[in-house]
């Protein structure tokens, strides 16, 4: 029950910075236009001019390669992967399912939002060729809920705390780097990785909860017909 609280609060809570960032960039569903406040352009320019400052060919080569594993392509390949393992390794559907709807789920969600609110992409110099609309980053997105949902499996389920904390945290970093990746390559505003984040993190605390709801639930059926 503390748990279901603290996720419920978790997820109040990051609605409303979603909507206080809406409401800098004086954006809403069905506007053709979007306006930045000042302090979000000082954010956007800040974090850009950081995270691009030096730009060379090894750098990009490597930022491209972190980009790739938000792609949905490279996501839904490693869901497939990570699903056939649960299913050889504990022959169960929860897991599986729990992966599938963080995966699928926000990669609907984003594009549901992207076509909501028509943010264009920055006017940078792109170091990576993108089309379409820019708000939320679907790889910021897709990258934070697929990525925490394992990272999560992993934290419950692995015996040795030295692996939890090292697999759970190589996990929390490579999220972070996905989104620099897509700051650096100039194909989206920090503004849009930030929001990206949080709209992962909304989706993902729901498969959560739904997902410890429904093992909760799994477990009482078990332990009556075992009884």
């Amino acid at each position: 029950m503390i748990q279901k609280f603290r996720g419920i609060l978790l997820i109040i809570i990051l609605i409303l910075l979603f909507y206080k960032l809406m409401r800098e960039l004086e954006i809403c569903p069905g506007c053709l236009k979007v306006w930045a406040s000042p302090k979000v352009w000082a954010f956007d320019r800040t974090i850009t001019h950081l995270i691009r400052y030096h730009t060379n060919p090894e750098i990009t080569g490597v930022m491209k390669g972190i980009t790739l594993l938000g792609s949905a392509s490279v996501v839904f390949s490693i869901a497939m992967g990570t699903i056939s393992v649960f299913l050889i390794l504990r022959r169960q559907l929860l897991e599986p399912l729990f992966l599938t709807f963080a995966a699928t789920g926000s990669w609907l969600l984003n594009e549901l939002l992207k076509w909501s609110f028509h943010r264009p992409r920055p006017t940078v110099n792109q170091l990576l060729h993108i089309t379409g609309y820019s708000f939320p980053s679907a790889h910021s997105m897709v990258g934070m809920a697929f990525y925490g949902a394992i990272a999560y499996l992993l934290w419950i389920y692995l015996p040795s705390p030295r692996w939890r904390w090292f697999l759970t945290s190589s996990l929390i970093l490579l999220i972070v780097f996905i989104g620099i990746s897509r700051i650096y390559l100039g194909v989206h505003y920090p503004s849009d990785v930030l929001a990206g984040f949080i709209a992962g993190g909304i989706w993902l605390t729901c498969c959560v909860l739904a997902f410890n709801a429904v093992s909760y639930r799994t477990r009482l059926v078990r332990n009556n017909l075992v009884n």
